[in-house]
């Protein structure tokens, strides 16, 4: 045994080591993370949450659940030089971890990395550039991880929280079949301007440098209506408010003056007792067939691009006449087939018969029923809530107030009901928010403003509400066109939110302290419960893919470095998607959930899908009422249909929409 003086020999020299190997300070190494947002992957409990890692004071600390795959990151607040991380353990550290860097807290360059972790306090040297730096954390040396400091040291950017005015007025300077130019006032920032992101209808669709005031947007498909807009970004990621947009329609590629043929041998396939299956040979034209639409009685019944649909929400026992012609890319049209008649059964089919209960001149978003079979539904333009009897009888409950339009998504968008409020999520001026109103003799009384704060823009607002078995009140929210929110957990957009009624924070939440249920979503429109509790959820993609999700509590869904099963979707703690679909065939905005079988509503896809839960998704409705924006379970156990046909804009009570029925066997 070594004696005590040996032993005080060897920390003394173990203590100068460790002195000496300390480097000295440079004029550049500042704390530059003093105080910074910080955010972890998860937190044990509100004692122990990611920013007591950042405030200098080694008597607090992080804390981790348990798991391997843990992180904790830091937001500088602007591009900075990094020159070291120093990370002070307690008395759980990781064996195994990599020290990180990110411009836009999304995609992640590895700077430093070990497996022989051990705790103590590691001063970490490296050269690297980044807002966000992330400790990301693999193998714990127990069973989870807890960090007293973690300090980032280096030269700070300008701290830069304030986003850019909008752009100037945009217009199309020239245009062709197949191109747009467009060109734009000049955009404002208390720093600089240092791109222009390019979308259309809210899909992105490029990013020009900050001195750029036109584009050629090219790739475009002759004889089509396009809408564009842009937003400015400056260095530190700030994105500004849109553009007004400017609608297109690019001419057809060649000049074409011969419609298509007709479609020939048109036949019936199937009949049910709401649905009727019809084929027909393909037609030819001199350019190209664009698509086939469907008649009965002189009224467009559906479209497809194929030679087959099937046409439901028909009438049992009932005979039809129906007739098929094709339109051409020019929009030219061929005669009509001859009538191709067919009777329905008796009984009903699984989607059964179709009725209307009544037509809205706006666009009717938000839709929830009382038990009495009474509905209450919002109109996004105007601000108003709508009650509505079984029968269609209406009657204004009631104006929401400080409701602003985004001339987009924006406006009057979500509603649902619990213990006689009436709870609506709206755009104001400032951000998008969630209100309540005590409901009196059906009409709105008491206002309460719950929830402020999450972000808004032109297009993904988001706006879903639903109330789940636990009382809690579950939000869909959208990234503000800012796609580094979905991943920032001290940021309410591009997440699932779960709030008390009182628009406290639920205790058991997977962050503690956070309204954060699960993140790194694009833009959510629907949320819908199954018969065991789970939360299903329906998302916008932008150009590839949209998707439908099972949400795990603190689950991230990967946007915008996975988009559904496209991009960088390697990440092992990214949640895949149960379903996607090509944006074309959905654009997916409200869901319901009946007898475990999901319906969806489809806005550029025009159809309603239903999906058996483990089954495969059908298709109903195609191109028969156009673009479907909700779908809502009544008392009774069928389905309302809200329309969105005409909502390219926010001017009040300007489009042609409907509410229908659809009865379910």
């Amino acid at each position: 045994m070594a004696s005590p003086l040996r032993r005080l020999l060897v920390l003394a020299v173990a203590t100068t080591l460790v002195a000496v190997a300390a480097p000295p300070a440079q004029a550049d190494d500042v704390l530059i993370s003093l105080g910074g947002k910080a955010t972890a992957s998860s937190e044990s409990n509100a004692r122990h949450v990611a920013t007591k890692a950042t405030d200098l004071d080694r008597r607090t600390t992080w804390r981790s659940e348990g798991g391997d795959r843990q992180w904790i990151a830091v937001d500088l607040g602007s591009m900075s030089t990094v020159n070291r991380v120093v990370l002070r353990w307690g008395a759980l550290c990781a064996r195994k971890f990599s020290v990180q860097t990110s411009p836009e807290g999304v995609y992640w360059r590895d700077m430093y990395s070990t497996e022989k972790g051990r705790g103590g306090d590691d001063n970490i040297e490296f050269t690297g550039f980044g807002r966000w730096v992330r400790v990301s954390l693999t193998k714990p040396c127990f069973r989870n991880y807890e960090l007293r400091e973690f300090e980032v040291h280096g030269t700070p950017g300008v701290v830069d929280t304030a986003p850019p005015g909008a752009p100037g007025t945009l217009s199309v300077k020239s245009f062709t079949a197949t191109s747009v130019n467009l060109q734009w006032g000049p955009a404002s920032d208390n720093v600089a301007v240092a791109n222009y992101e390019i979308y259309q209808s809210g899909q992105y669709v490029k990013t020009v440098a900050g001195d750029a005031l036109s584009n050629n947007v090219t790739r475009l498909t002759p004889n089509t209506t396009y809408s564009f807009y842009v937003n400015a970004k400056d260095a530190a990621g700030n994105i500004s408010q849109a553009s007004n947009s400017i609608t297109v329609t690019t001419p057809a590629a060649v000049v074409d003056n011969e419609p298509p043929t007709t479609p020939y041998n048109a036949i019936v396939q199937k009949v049910g007792a709401n649905s009727v299956s019809l084929a027909w040979g393909a037609s030819t034209d001199n350019v190209a067939v664009a698509s086939y639409a469907v008649f009965s009685n002189g009224v467009q019944v559906g479209t497809t691009i194929g030679q087959q649909t099937t046409i439901a929400g028909l009438k049992q026992d009932t005979a039809y006449e129906f007739t098929v012609k094709a339109i051409d890319t020019s929009g030219k049209s061929s005669a009509f087939t001859a009538p191709i008649k067919a009777s329905t059964r008796k009984g009903q089919d699984a989607v059964g018969e179709v009725t209307k209960i009544t037509d809205d001149t706006d666009v009717p978003w938000g839709l929830e029923f009382l038990r009495d079979g009474t509905a209450f539904y919002a109109q996004r333009d105007t601000g108003d809530i709508i009650r509505i009897a079984p029968d269609g009888t209406k009657t204004v409950a009631g104006r929401v107030p400080n409701v602003v339009s985004t001339d987009g998504e924006g406006g009057l968008l979500g509603v649902e009901h619990k213990d006689g409020w009436l709870y609506a999520y709206h755009t104001s001026p400032t951000d998008n928010r969630l209100v309540r109103f005590k409901l009196v003799d059906g009409k709105l009384g008491q206002h309460e403003v719950l929830l402020t704060g999450a972000p808004r823009n032109k297009f993904h607002n988001g706006g879903r509400l639903r109330f789940g078995p636990d009382g809690k009140l579950y939000i869909a929210t959208g990234d503000g066109q800012v796609a580094a929110t979905a991943q920032d957990l001290n940021s309410l957009g591009g997440k699932v939110l779960r709030v008390n009624p009182d628009g406290s924070v639920p205790r058991d939440n997977p962050f503690p302290g956070k309204y954060v249920y699960s993140y790194g979503h694009r833009n959510v429109q629907g949320l819908a419960f199954d018969s065991r509790g789970r939360l299903w959820e329906a998302e916008f993609g932008n150009s590839v893919m949209d998707e439908i999700n099972l949400i795990k509590p603190g689950g991230n869904y990967g946007w915008p470095a996975c988009e559904g099963t496209s991009g960088e979707c390697g990440e092992p703690s990214f949640v895949a998607p149960k379903h996607t679909w090509p944006v074309s065939q959905a654009s997916p905005s409200g869901l319901t959930v009946v007898d475990d079988v999901l319906y969806l509503a489809a806005l550029r896809g025009q159809r309603l899908y239903r999906i058996p839960i483990g089954g495969e998704p059908q298709v109903f409705f195609e191109g028969a009422y156009g673009r479907i924006r909700t779908v809502e379970k009544t008392p009774s156990g069928d389905l309302w249909l809200t329309t969105s046909n005409g909502d390219k804009d926010s001017i009040p009570n300007n489009s042609n929409t409907q509410i229908y029925k659809v009865s379910l066997n």
